[in-house]
């Protein structure tokens, strides 16, 4: 009876969001023991939580119905009462009655109306999860049966990695070229021979690789190798001369290439039904594997750092890999212009984890600019860098700042595929970055306060949905403006986010549309400060000055990670230009 009359702390938070790590760590550290509410799987609950608190932003932690706030603010409360006053404050919440209200309910419950009645319940679709012992391989076609075990492409794959010696090629040609993750077709017929004598003479080995290279398990060094659909065969040769690479080796700056888009899959439904879920779900699960690998030896000011470097050669990183081969099947022309915002956000923030994890941290600015450049993604018949995926698709083909040319010509297939803004709202206002012509059609400007490049400073990460991507990214919008704008009225400054200053013309033509925009985004839980803003902005008292806050870079990676790699990304290069 005593326990279901404790008293709860209660942490509404989102997967992946550093703050929400932070916060958590923190009450970790002290020995508090909380309840989760994840807006990340219920994400009808982040209406209870603007009831309770008057935030959108996340953490929000509460000491029963008493609001806290987020990360910064428990701190501060242990700053101002002391270690041990905070634990008082956390044993006499404990100590008093559980929280009745239901929008404090734990768990799968109904949602609350504005009212405070609660609502009939609308069932939220379920988040696909993938079990651990889920065999990757059998719903693929056979590819190839050696000594009677039957091999699906993905295992064919990794059969072929535990036999064959790969390795970088020596250098070749005039300007001294290096193959990169490659091996001979006579080390493959050798490796054939060695792993399955009874079933292979060495004729027969060099068929069974002719066989593989149709399938497109091998590719050939040097020859047609397209990244999708099409499919090109070509003669193996049982040679030391001749080169050949597996299929993930083959375009190695691409995230998702373990297998082709005709190769059938469970989750290939679900990426053209609803690939934004898709992503969804892939995000958790990456969420829940860096959880996994979470730094032990201390805290990074934004939460949990991750050791990637360990998390890189894992199985169940490699299953997220082969799992995302899916996003193969996306059709975009076929998503409905929410559907694909809702996909394409998600699609960029699982990308940006995936890339960090795959070819390490991008420390320096030297590194982000080739990290968004060269990492790519394959989607529907089409291949896009993380650059791409934002100012090509989300921006509606405007240029990146500090870049001179559009992300695609006009003579790219890929342009079609720009998302517009979702939905009309009146607001017609559209920009071409860095001046120039208005575009045709406009973009939705709040993808910034949704996509997460990996930065501390960047908005915390949410999952989107083609039902509610307008709701969703209006609050977070909120949430981001919540946590990043200060208002100043002595000096009549409005000090925010180094976003508003690089993409200033997203939000408007002068600072004073922009900051327009702030206001419309400024919650009810900084009603003092719009209250302020508001005032400046009508008082006919002159400008209001716009500054910006220095732009935080740090990752969450360990410093065990390794920092990011270009040349993983790459295929070859040469000895020459590099000067060995």
């Amino acid at each position: 009876a005593r326990s279901r009359r404790m008293g709860r702390v209660t942490v509404f938070g989102s997967a992946g969001c550093s703050h929400c790590a932070r916060a958590k760590a923190f009450l970790d550290a002290r020995g508090v023991p909380y309840a989760v509410i994840d807006l990340t799987t219920h994400p009808a609950r982040l209406a209870d939580q603007r009831a309770l608190t008057g935030s959108s932003s996340v953490p929000q932690v509460l000491f029963n119905r008493e609001v806290v706030g987020g990360a910064d603010d428990l701190e501060a409360l242990e700053a101002e009462l002391g270690p041990d006053g905070f634990l008082e404050r956390v044993r006499e919440a404990l100590a008093a009655p559980d929280p009745t209200t239901p929008r404090l309910a734990l768990d799968a419950t109904p949602p609350v109306a504005a009212d405070g009645r609660v609502a009939t319940p609308t069932p939220e679709p379920p988040m696909p999860r993938f079990d651990d012992d889920d065999d990757d391989d059998d719903d693929e076609p056979i590819v190839a049966t050696l000594n009677g075990v039957r091999f699906g492409f993905v295992a064919m794959i990794r059969e072929l990695r535990s036999i064959v010696r790969v390795g970088d090629s020596a250098p070749r040609g005039l300007m001294r070229v290096v193959q990169r993750r490659c091996f001979t077709g006579a080390d493959l017929v050798t490796a054939l021979l060695r792993k399955h004598p009874s079933d292979l003479g060495r004729e027969a080995a060099a068929a069974f690789a002719q066989r593989l290279c149709d399938a497109q398990v091998v590719r050939e060094v040097g020859g047609s190798n397209p990244t999708t659909r099409a499919v090109v065969r070509f003669r193996f040769r049982d040679d030391a001369t001749k080169l050949y690479r597996l299929q993930p080796d083959n375009y190695p700056g691409v995230l998702n290439p373990w297998r082709l888009a005709w190769t059938p899959r469970r989750d290939d439904a679900l990426a053209v039904n609803d690939p934004a879920q898709l992503c969804a779900a892939l995000r958790l699960e990456f969420t829940r594997l860096c959880e996994a690998h979470a730094d032990s030896s201390g805290h990074a000011p934004g939460g949990h750092r991750v050791r990637y470097d360990a998390m890189r050669d894992t199985a169940d990183f490699e299953r997220l890999r082969v799992r995302a081969c899916a996003l193969r099947s996306a059709r975009l022309d076929a998503l409905s212009r929410p559907a694909r915002l809702a996909f394409l956000i998600n699609a960029y923030n699982l990308s940006v984890g995936f890339a960090m994890c795959a070819f390490g941290a991008p420390r320096t600015r030297t590194h982000r600019r080739t990290f968004f450049d060269d990492v790519r993604l394959c989607v529907g018949g089409d291949s896009y860098s993380l650059s791409e995926l934002e100012h090509g698709l989300l921006r509606g083909n405007i240029r990146a700042p500090y870049r001179l040319f559009r992300p695609f010509a006009a003579s790219d297939p890929r342009v079609r595929f720009a998302t517009v803004r979702i939905p009309d709202d009146g607001d017609s206002y559209s920009s071409s970055n860095g001046g120039g012509s208005r575009e045709a059609a406009s973009f939705d400007a709040r993808i910034h306060f949704a996509l997460n490049c990996g930065a501390r400073s960047c908005p915390p990460i949410s999952s989107y949905t083609a039902e509610n991507v307008d709701d969703e990214l209006e609050a977070a919008a909120e949430a981001f403006v919540e946590g990043s704008t200060e208002v100043d009225v002595d000096n009549r400054t409005v000090t925010t986010s180094a976003i508003f200053r690089w993409y200033a013309t997203d939000f408007g033509r002068t600072d004073a549309e922009v900051l327009g925009r702030i206001l419309r985004w400024m919650p009810a839980s900084r009603g003092r400060a719009r209250a302020e803003l508001e005032g400046m902005l009508s008082d006919g008292r002159g400008a209001v000055r716009l500054a910006y806050a220095p732009y935080d870079w740090t990752t969450n990676a360990s410093d065990s990670t390794s920092d990011y790699d270009v040349a993983a990304t790459r295929s070859e290069y040469s000895r020459l230009l590099a000067g060995g």
